[in-house]
């Protein structure tokens, strides 16, 4: 994965558009294509233009994996060899890597040459003579500032050790040296472990003195009525009532060659999150012990069931309906839902299916990045927690339909929910634009409950592959919801015409119905859509061939979909027609072409867009290179726009705040009236919602032009290098330019850079630019440029346009996503690495030294709207054993607002006993309106924990809390604090003896009805004392007190006698001669302690695995005592 953090000075009427294109070279798409298993990275295309676009040549640093970068690298092939298959997930297993760096002749290199090792999915890699793997101590990483594993392989040969992971999920194994790459994807299966079970089964009977339907209805922190929900039944005229619960996880070897994992709790919440994950922000922030905690049963519903065998699988529980198949594209389904899924995969077949019965429907919003982390908000507050996917994506400035990049992102690593209203707040800014001028936009696709009756979602597909070059696959979907019924057929073929030759096609079919408020689709979301309502079907394909070896690379590829073609999981939209090819030929070591071609029409939007280009380089010697070739665009007007124009009337979401924007998105960040508003899946752009502004002025009613161009690079001396370049251009607008321009390798890692273009016939119009490049590391480097511009729209920038300025600086670093082991973050017996980075940890930034990890984003934006700035910086330190510390500071300023957010932590191990995590969050939006109010929101949160290492007689969590959050709106006043306290200790003198203790704390000030301020506290002290009288019998006592705002006081307080049934079954009686119930003020304080007044019955019986191996001798001793247990 590749990351920017890039800084952007501009004065630019059109954001969108870049200078005049300079030159033809390689795209460096090419060597980030999707790979198959065991080949490299570059074997395929990427699925765009093999073309540098509008001079991107100096705009940015050029990739790493560039076809230049590759063809000078001392390593013409890497050979990886993983020893075994189907290995198992257990997290121990060890199997062996063969490495082996070949020249072109196909012979190991003699030698030594450094390589970076880069591993994802929870394994970890051990080098030889090394004690512990390299995310242990005795790490082997010969540089720890580069992301990945730095090791120096001797005469072309490594042997090191691949640990696996916990979980079955497919590993991938990176290796590379400069631009050459080689990936291999080892697949692991369920480790068929010694079943485990742990469980319990329990009931309680109480009596109540009073009646409790003349009070306020129990809430959740009741504890008999917080455990003990899932089955009630009240009687006695409502005065007592009996509760059950059934709890149970079990896992292991069932059957010879099956795994079962179970889980089961009568008391669940069934409308929890989905996917429900340890919450970083819940109950205290730190614990004391460095224990990986994680939920291996995720299901929403009481019963998780999963059997698992080799790579097949059944599952209840939930899920996502994604299919990995890359043939399927124009039929995807993906949804995340609870309910059954059954995947198969054994010899020539592998098959999906799917069932879930439930009422949600799905929302995807797409809006643009703002150049800071956040808080980002939907469109649809009723959003279900876990639900949601989240990715970055990268769109074609010339071309917004055309995705460049997709990069998902994972909940708690890089990304979180800020805690007042649950918006969107990034671990890193999230660019406006890449450092190619592509703008940036975040795309989250999440489930919302529609209400109602539920109803059924299935699907399922095959793929049967007939011989070891054909495939063939049939897939369907359909969503029965009674509003809105939607459903997606479709088939695909994979035929491998060589070794290097890939051929795909694809057809699908929708059924839909749209300006549905339970559809989704509607003219807030699409232009695709405006003019229909009810139900429409339609159809598409797409067949699409590549090739890749040495010398030839390219891509060819057909696609339709009629105008009523709709589904969202395909990125295609309906209405649309291309037609594209582009290639490389390096006919031989001096001589070399590119070529394209492209043909995309959109009928429901009225955009066309005819481009081509072919260009040749030859290599007349070491110091000279010489090269030319032509492009030519035909683009109608439609799309050059840069918005979507949109008469947004219907407003599903809810009522907007800001002029042309769709209610509920980003008000907080608007360049009005064109900044708000969510991307057009359709055409790429904002919708605008305010027809009367024109957001496109001096965009000419169509482009028609031809550029012809030669050059010519001369290396003067070793570290200077000099450029030219002639173009003429033809059609519209004709002229003629000249450039210049000179490199100087100032150092082995510092490369500075100037250019300027003129135009023959004028002198008020050209190009400056000034430029530097500093690898700070193997995959890492920091770049700055400064440009002044004639600015052009179009396909290669061949378009006209104003003026501009622009100043750029960024890191920019390129490591394997989800590479990280969290070693470096976890603090010494007090807290696992996961979980202080999910507490502390930003992203995507630059190591300046090993432990301290720089970020930072300066970004200057004009448009017809308004202009926008904004600045960030952050640092992360994480060197230390016993403290790790994180802060940033940002700020943003447009038209309508100025925006700051803060976040700061740090993670102390004080001792080898206490433990103390400490955090803030802090946003400020500043209106810069006469009308507009301040909006404040903080949460300060300080936890420590006393977990001594040498016993454990006595151990403590505290909490201090504190959040303000004010916004004076007229109509909407909100002006809270909030304070809380909570602490909770045990002390466990001897064998017989446990005493336990808390208090609790919570001030509340707050503004009711936009004039009353009101205030109130509650506050509550208890504790519990049990003795073991014998071994079977022991006494308890519970005493509470309770103060609320007046000063008033309750008590609680009683006796418990238990007694041992048998093994692990054991009954209480319990009374409390005085008691109050905990709601209203009390809310939140009493934990699950049971305080109402009155007598309480319990029965208790746990149980572990042996209960299910009676039969075996070695559990149940009473079936042959004299048998030993091993």
């Amino acid at each position: 994965m590749k990351h920017k953090m890039a800084i952007h000075f501009s004065d630019v009427m059109n954001s969108r558009r870049t200078p005049v294109a300079l030159a033809v070279i390689l795209l460096h798409g090419l060597a980030l294509a999707q790979p198959a298993l065991n080949t490299t990275s570059a074997d395929l295309p990427e699925a765009k233009s093999l073309f540098e676009t509008g001079g991107q040549a100096g705009i940015g640093p050029r990739p790493f994996t560039s076809f230049l970068e590759r063809i000078s690298s001392p390593v013409s092939r890497i050979g990886l060899k993983v020893e075994g298959e189907n290995l198992p997930a257990d997290g121990i297993s060890a199997t062996n890597v063969q490495l082996r760096l070949m020249d072109k002749d196909g012979q190991r290199i003699q030698g030594d040459i450094d390589v970076t090792i880069e591993v994802d999915g929870g394994a970890r890699v051990l080098m030889p003579g090394r004690l512990t793997s390299e995310s242990g101590a005795d790490r082997g990483d010969i540089d720890r500032i580069t992301p990945g594993i730095q090791q120096t392989v001797k005469n072309g040969a490594l042997q090191f050790k691949l640990i696996a992971p916990y979980k079955p999920d497919p590993v991938t194994l990176k290796v590379s040296v400069k631009g050459v790459v080689e990936k291999v994807v080892v697949r692991y299966v369920p480790d068929l472990r010694d079943f485990i079970a742990v469980g319990l089964i329990e009931g309680r009977l109480r009596s109540d003195k009073f009646d409790p339907r003349k009070i306020v209805p129990v809430h959740e922190n009741d504890g008999f009525d917080n455990e003990l929900k899932g089955f009630t039944k009240d009687f006695n005229g409502g005065k007592s009532s009996f509760g059950a619960r059934a709890a149970v996880y079990l896992k292991g070897k069932v059957k010879g060659d099956y795994l079962l994992t179970l889980a089961y709790d009568s008391d669940k919440n069934t409308r929890s999150n989905l996917f429900a994950d340890v919450d970083p922000n819940a109950f205290y922030p730190v614990y004391g012990d460095s224990s990986v905690r994680g939920v291996d049963a995720q299901s929403t519903g009481k019963l998780y069931v999963r059997i698992d065998n080799k790579f097949s699988y059944l599952l209840l529980g939930d899920y996502t309906t994604a299919d990995s198949n890359p043939a399927r594209t124009l039929s995807q389904y993906s949804r995340s839902l609870p309910g059954v899924r059954g995947h198969y995969e054994e010899g020539r077949v592998t098959a999906n299916a799917f069932v879930a019965q439930q009422s949600f429907r799905q929302v995807t919003d797409e809006f643009p990045a703002r150049g800071v982390s956040g808080p980002y908000s939907v469109s649809n507050p009723n959003g279900i927690s876990g639900s949601e996917k989240i990715e970055i994506l990268t769109r074609d400035r010339y071309r917004p339909t055309n995705i460049i990049k997709v990069t998902p992102v994972s909940r708690n690593l890089d990304y979180e929910f800020e805690p007042f209203s649950g918006q969107i707040l990034f671990r890193s800014p999230i660019p406006s634009f890449d450092d190619q001028l592509n703008p940036v936009s975040i795309r989250v696709v999440y489930e919302v409950e529609q209400g109602g009756d539920k109803y059924f979602v299935y699907g399922g597909d095959v793929r049967l592959k007939i011989t070891e070059g054909l495939s063939v696959g049939i897939a369907a979907a359909r969503d029965e919801n009674p509003a809105a019924i939607y459903e997606v057929t479709g088939a695909n073929l994979t035929l491998k015409l060589s070794k290097n030759t890939e051929l795909i096609a694809e057809v699908a079919r929708t059924s839909s119905v749209v300006n549905n408020a339970a559809s989704g689709f509607n003219t807030n979301v699409s232009s695709a859509f405006a003019g229909k309502s009810g139900e429409l079907q339609g159809n598409a394909a797409r067949v699409e061939i590549r090739h890749a070896d040495d010398d030839l690379r390219y891509k060819a590829y057909s696609l339709r979909s009629s105008d009523d073609f709709n589904n969202a999981s395909s990125g295609v939209t309906g209405g649309k027609t291309e037609l594209g090819a582009s290639g490389s030929y390096r006919a031989n070591e001096k001589l070399s072409f590119t070529g394209e071609l492209l043909s995309s029409k959109n009928r429901l939007i009225g955009s066309e867009n005819e481009q081509g280009a072919i260009g040749v380089d030859l290599k007349v010697s070491d110091r000279l290179t010489i090269g030319g070739g032509v492009r030519r665009v035909q683009q109608n007007s439609i799309s050059l726009a840069q918005t979507t124009a949109a008469n947004c009337t219907n407003n599903l979401a809810g009522t907007s705040t800001t002029p042309g924007a769709i209610a509920g998105y980003n008000t907080g960040y608007g360049i009005s009236p064109v900044g708000n508003q969510s991307i057009d899946p359709a055409t790429g752009l904002p919708v605008l919602c305010d027809l009367s502004v024109n957001a496109n002025p001096g965009v000419p009613s169509s482009l028609e032009r031809t550029s012809l161009f030669v050059r010519a690079s001369y290396k003067a001396t070793d570290s200077v290098t000099l450029d030219g370049e002639l173009q003429n251009v033809t059609g519209t607008d004709p002229t003629s330019l000249y450039r210049l321009g000179a490199r100087w390798a100032v150092t082995s890692k510092l490369n500075v850079s100037a250019e300027t273009q003129r135009e023959f016939n004028s002198s008020g119009t050209g190009l400056y630019r000034l430029g530097a490049d500093w690898s700070v590391a193997d995959k890492t480097r920091l770049y700055t440029r400064y440009e002044r511009a004639t600015q052009y729209s179009g396909a290669y920038g061949l378009g006209v346009g104003p003026v501009s300025d622009a100043f750029t600086l960024g890191i920019d670093t390129q490591y394997m996503e989800d590479g990280s082991l969290y070693s470096e973050y976890r603090l010494r017996d007090s807290a696992s690495g996961k979980e202080v980075q999910r507490a502390l940890g930003l992203r995507n930034g630059w190591r300046v030294a090993e432990g301290l990890r720089l970020t930072t984003s300066v970004e200057r934006l004009a448009s017809t709207g308004g202009d926008a700035t904004s600045i960030g910086t952050g640092l992360e330190y994480t060197a230390s054993q016993i403290w790790k510390a994180s802060g940033r500071v940002e700020w943003r300023e447009d038209n309508n607002n100025t925006n700051w957010l803060f976040t700061a932590g740090v993670a102390r191990k004080l001792d080898r006993d206490w433990t103390l995590l400490a955090r803030e969050y802090a946003s400020l939006i500043k209106p810069r309106t006469a009308l507009g109010t301040d909006k404040v929101q903080s949460r300060f949160q300080v936890g420590f924990a006393y977990r001594p290492v040498d016993n454990n007689k006595f151990d403590a969590l505290g909490l201090y809390e504190r959040k303000n959050n004010r916004d004076l709106t007229p109509g909407a006043e909100i002006d809270s604090n909030t304070d809380i306290i909570s602490f909770r200790g045990n002390y466990h003198p001897s064998r017989v003896w446990w005493l336990s203790g808390r208090y609790a704390y919570k001030n509340v000030s707050e503004l009711l009805l936009g004039t009353v301020n009101d205030s109130y506290r509650a506050q509550l002290l208890g504790g519990r004392v049990t003795y073991d009288v014998t071994n079977r019998w022991s006494l308890g006592g519970i005493v509470s007190v309770l103060q609320g705002s007046g000063g008033d006081r309750q008590y609680a307080y009683g006796l418990e006698v238990g007694y041992i049934l048998m093994d692990n079954l054991y009954a209480t009686l319990g009374y409390n001669w005085r008691g109050f119930s905990s709601s209203g003020t009390a809310s939140g304080l009493t934990g699950n302690d049971y305080t109402n007044q009155g007598w309480v019955l319990g029965l208790r019986y746990k149980f572990d695995e042996d209960l299910f191996r009676k039969s075996d001798p070695a559990a149940n001793k009473t079936l042959n005592p004299n048998v030993l247990t091993p």
